[in-house]
Parts: C-alpha cells; sequence; structure tokens
C-alpha cells in the first residue's frame, strides 16, 4: 500500500472512532464540552482550509479511483489480447476498487460526523431550553406558594360549606334509613295479616 493509501486508511480509521464516541450516551455537560470545542476547531480558518484541502483531494482520489475500477469492466478482453497480462490488468482493478470503496468510506463518515454534530448541537441546545424552563417554573411555583390571606379565607369558607353538607348527609341518611325501616315494617305486618286471612 502506498504511502498516500496508507494515511487514507489512518485518517479513516481516525473519523470511524470519531463516529463511534460521538454515538456513545455521552452525559450532557460532555457533550456541550466537545461541541463547543468542535466549534472552536472548525471556526479556525486554518483547519477550515485543511479539512477543505483534505476533502478536494479525497473527492479527487475518489473520482480518478471510480473512473479507473469501473473503466475496466468488459475491456478485459481486449487488454488480454493487446497486452497478453491478465493478472496485471485484474490487480490495477482490484487496486482501484479498493481505493474507491476507502475513499468512499472517509467521505461517508465526514458527512456523518457533520450530520452527528448537528443533531447534538441540537439536543443540546433544546436540553439546555428545557432546564431553562424547568427552573423557572420551579421558580413561579416558589413564588406562588407564598400563602395569599385572600385565598386562605376563601379555603375556611369552602372548608366550612363542606362540612354543613356532610353533616345534611348525614341526618338525611338517619332519615332514609329510618322512613325505609318502617316501611319494611309496615310491608311486613301487611304480609302476615294477609297470610292469616288465607
Amino acid at each position: 500500500m502506498s504511502i498516500q493509501m496508507s494515511l487514507v486508511f489512518a485518517l479513516t480509521t481516525l473519523e470511524m472512532v470519531i463516529v463511534g464516541l460521538l454515538l456513545l450516551p455521552l452525559p450532557p455537560k460532555l457533550q456541550t464540552v466537545l461541541i463547543s470545542n468542535y466549534d472552536k476547531l472548525i471556526s479556525n480558518p486554518n483547519i477550515s482550509i485543511i479539512l477543505s484541502f483534505i476533502d478536494v483531494l479525497i473527492g479527487i482520489m475518489f473520482v480518478d479511483a471510480f473512473k479507473n475500477g469501473f473503466g475496466m469492466i468488459g475491456k478485459e478482453d481486449e487488454v488480454i489480447e493487446y497486452s497478453k497480462n491478465l493478472w496485471e490488468t485484474r490487480s490495477r482493478k482490484f487496486y482501484s476498487q479498493r481505493n474507491m470503496y476507502i475513499l468512499g468510506a472517509v467521505l461517508s463518515f465526514q458527512v456523518c460526523i457533520w450530520f452527528i454534530m448537528m443533531l447534538l448541537k441540537s439536543t443540546v441546545k433544546h436540553n439546555d431550553l428545557l432546564s431553562g424552563k424547568i427552573a423557572q417554573r420551579e421558580g413561579d411555583k416558589a413564588a406562588n406558594e407564598k400563602p395569599d390571606p385572600e385565598l386562605a379565607e376563601r379555603a375556611r369558607v369552602l372548608e366550612l360549606d363542606v362540612e354543613t353538607l356532610k353533616k345534611q348527609y348525614d341526618q338525611l341518611w338517619a332519615e332514609y334509613s329510618k322512613k325505609n325501616t318502617d316501611t319494611t315494617e309496615a310491608d311486613d305486618k301487611d304480609d302476615k295479616e294477609t297470610k292469616k286471612d288465607l
């Protein structure tokens, strides 16, 4: 493997490790630190120029590998006729396809890292907003927990009303039970008299 492809393979491995770390369920504080460091790194003009240069080089290498790898399909018979060296043609095709897959992986991992960082930024932003709203609601609840004299008087009046309703209910239930008992006794008396008459 050439030095160039060794560097590309090392870049692929580094990007795989970064994607693996970003997909871990990290604590929110660590996610915030990670995102702020990433933003500082990307906003640096020197780093952005280096990353753009690497992207352009890898894109050119990918197009070249794609052209060489798939340009040989169907031309093996012509190459065999002219060069009589099938193995050399097949090895060039293999190396081109291998390079194309590795370079494609590098490009796709770059897109994955960018997309994951966007999702993490959104998640951290929404977590911060949510925690701020929760803290605000807790502060509002603490402010509302101070007793209001008007509400206390209203609650006392309502408690008296509830007690009065309970007493009325108990009295009505006792009266209903008494009437029910009287009615049952009268019915029993009528049944006994009817049986005597028969």
